[in-house]
């Protein structure tokens, strides 16, 4: 069983992608905004997956992903990026800034916990 870690603001999507990661038997860390998820990485060294949504209170999701690759100790840490409103460049500019894998929103649930299974060993 995994840790994963899910910054969502949208209560309703933060529910469903919480549900759907506990159904595969992983545990989930919720945080309704950037800064609260950095705050929760800085504080756990065993979480295996960054699930990110973009725009979010306090601190945006693309923030948050340059602190964690900035930061030696989640180099390696793969980070699901989700946005419902992005462009081609920008999903090229997320991939390049060091997110491991990018899904638009509305996301079928089959197809996230593919993603999970991918990367979550």
């Amino acid at each position: 069983m995994a840790k994963i870690l899910i910054a969502e603001d949208n209560r309703a999507t933060l529910e469903i992608f919480s549900s759907a990661v506990e159904s595969m038997g992983h545990s989930v860390i919720r945080a309704t905004n950037g800064q609260m998820a950095w705050d929760v990485l800085q504080a756990n060294d065993d979480i295996a997956l960054l699930i990110s949504d973009m725009s979010m209170p306090e601190m945006e999701g693309q923030e948050l992903i340059r602190l964690v690759r900035e930061c030696g100790r989640f180099f390696k840490l793969p980070i699901l990026f989700v946005s419902g409103a992005i462009r081609a460049r920008d999903i090229a500019h997320l991939l390049e800034k060091g997110v491991t894998h990018f899904m638009a929103k509305p996301v079928q649930l089959q197809e996230l916990k593919d993603v999970i299974m991918r990367y979550v060993s």
